[in-house]
């Protein structure tokens, strides 16, 4: 019962959108417009031709014996046919695919074919009521039979299986993006100064939203996991092209529409908007809380993977606002990254699961790199002190989800490559000072439990590592004050453990900076990478002695352990 019910829906849904929607109707104007034509260009010059074609091959066709009533049949069973696929191909794909009877209401290639059948059908009855008054009706009976049908019955059934092929999920996903690519061309041709009248001014705006909402009712609705990522994947190629061509938009395009307003993204940041009109990312922030939804769907259902791509997609945009200079959207890419730290984060302190943790922190990291790579001086400062705030929240949440000292590790390994990349680029070395400053936090939090503290370093060795192994590649670089500014920082584990559990434990440090090799035993989520690994153990006999001699002092001068 509940599949009829659904098919006389889809059937009444069709109908009424052949009939009332705008581009049906230019479509059946097309269609009848054209069919009439044709069957006057056939009656006044192609007929004679054909007749005469036939007599000249022996044919002795009778024209006035052709039966009239049978075509209305023909064509009525024909449209029904057609007419009656198209409603179940559909009507039941759409039971897998939302909204997809509106898509195809707006499908150009559907539209005129169902037209076609529908004044094919229409022809038929006219020629039954002209001959019925005595007409001269051969001609058009001859088009009728002779061209119309055998057009049509060549290319029906085709057209059924090509929507029927057409329904499948990934078809659909690519006319939605397809159907966006094609406005965001639209709008570039028009150039920055172009007009845009507010008819099509809202029309264009409700089109885009309302093919991200198909995409992510696509997205929450589709059971598969490899449409699901092919939105994802979609949706961040999208993003990044129309970042890259919407300076080329119409000013007038960025003014907010009213239906835009009452968007459900909307309706709960309304203040908002009047910031995102002016800094032209009402699009980008549609886009942002929509996977930003699903991000938080895919971490309570364990669809790791997944909430990486989003996290890995939304990094690409922000390179590719980098790359573009869209100082407003970077901030907005930053805002996002950081909204799904918390995601991730409070996931991870109740689950004791530090997977996406460690997968958002990696893209995190490249979003830091592409930054730095830019000369993004004041964001790179920015988004090194949310890592040192995460840091610290990770470490707060080791006494109830132990797995999260791993991401303790994870963030000084991606602040250690920034490091790095840092001093090999020759930045200001006030400003190397400052960030190495932030790096040496890890291991010095505030409100920290001194017996804790003295529990947890002397088992967990990452954040020294880390540490370590870049003041062995300052030190190789021969950068000495700022591998003295980290030798002199350990001396503070010298003053927390005592002398006996310092040097064990740096004996047990040094030793696996020695041996340890750049590949990890394990693969995870990153690849086999060992995050530890240090190319220059050469150095460690040269930081052991940096090391002692602060000890040294330390030893001499009481005022400083306090």
């Amino acid at each position: 019962m509940r599949e009829s019910v659904n098919m006389m829906q889809g059937f009444t849904r069709i109908m009424r959108a052949l009939l009332t929607r705008s581009r049906s109707q230019y479509a059946a104007l097309i269609i009848f417009s054209g069919m009439g034509l044709a069957d006057f260009l056939f009656r006044t010059h192609i007929f004679p031709v054909y007749t005469y074609s036939l007599q000249k091959i022996g044919a002795k066709p009778i024209w006035t014996d052709l039966d009239v009533g049978f075509a209305p049949i023909v064509w009525l069973s024909f449209f029904a046919i057609i007419l009656g696929s198209l409603t179940i191909v559909i009507t039941f794909a759409s039971q897998n695919v939302p909204k997809l009877i509106d898509l195809y209401m707006d499908h150009w290639q559907s539209l005129l074919f169902v037209w076609w059948s529908a004044a094919c059908l229409i022809h038929a009855l006219t020629i039954k009521v002209l001959a019925e008054v005595g007409a001269d009706i051969v001609p058009s009976l001859v088009f009728n039979y002779h061209v119309l049908l055998a057009v049509s019955l060549v290319i029906g059934f085709p057209f059924v299986f090509s929507i029927l092929r057409s329904t499948k999920t990934s078809n659909v996903i690519e006319n939605l993006l397809q159907g966006s690519y094609a406005t965001f061309k639209h709008l570039t041709k028009k150039g920055p100064t172009g007009k845009i009248s507010h008819q099509e001014h809202e029309k264009i705006q409700y089109k885009l939203f309302e093919e991200l909402n198909q995409l992510m009712d696509l997205l929450v609705y589709v059971p598969y996991k490899e449409p699901k990522a092919q939105i994802i994947e979609g949706i961040g190629a999208l993003l990044q092209n129309y970042v890259q061509s919407k300076s080329n938009f119409p000013e007038y395009f960025f003014k907010i529409d009213q239906r835009i307003y009452e968007d459900i993204s909307f309706r709960t940041m309304k203040n908002l908007l009047g910031e995102a009109e002016k800094s032209h990312t009402f699009y980008e922030q549609k886009s942002f809380r929509l996977i930003g939804n699903v991000y938080n769907i895919f971490l309570e259902t364990g669809e790791f993977d997944l909430s990486t791509l989003c996290v890995e997609q939304l990094v690409q945009i922000g390179k590719t606002a980098i790359e573009c200079d869209d100082q407003e959207l970077i901030e907005v890419v930053t805002v996002r990254l950081n909204t799904y730290f918390r995601f991730a984060l409070k996931h991870g302190q109740h689950h004791n699961e530090p997977r996406n943790l460690y997968n958002l922190v990696f893209h995190y990291g490249q979003f830091l790199g592409y930054l730095m790579e830019y000369k993004q001086v004041d964001r790179t400062r920015t988004c090194i002190g949310y890592f040192v705030f995460y840091g610290q929240q990770c470490f707060n949440a080791i006494s109830r989800a132990g797995s999260l000292a791993f991401i303790l590790d994870v963030l000084a390994s991606e602040m250690q490559k920034l490091m790095i990349k840092i001093q090999q680029k020759n930045w200001d070395r006030e400003l190397q000072d400052e960030l190495l400053q932030k790096f040496l936090l890890f291991d010095n939090f505030q409100d920290m439990n001194k017996n804790f503290a003295i529990q947890f370093f002397s088992q967990n060795h990452g954040i020294r590592l880390l540490h370590i192994g870049l003041a062995l590649f300052y030190l190789n670089k021969k950068e000495d004050e700022f591998a003295n500014v980290i030798a002199q920082d350990t001396v503070q584990d010298f003053i927390l453990m005592g002398e006996p559990l310092f040097s064990k434990t740096m004996d047990t440090i040094f030793a696996r900076l020695q041996f340890s090799g750049p590949k990890f035993w394990e693969d995870t989520d990153r690849g086999n990478l060992n995050i530890y690994y240090t190319p220059f153990q050469n150095e460690i006999k040269s930081f052991r002695k940096i090391q002692e001699k602060y000890i040294l002092e330390s030893e001499k001068n009481p005022a400083y352990k306090e």
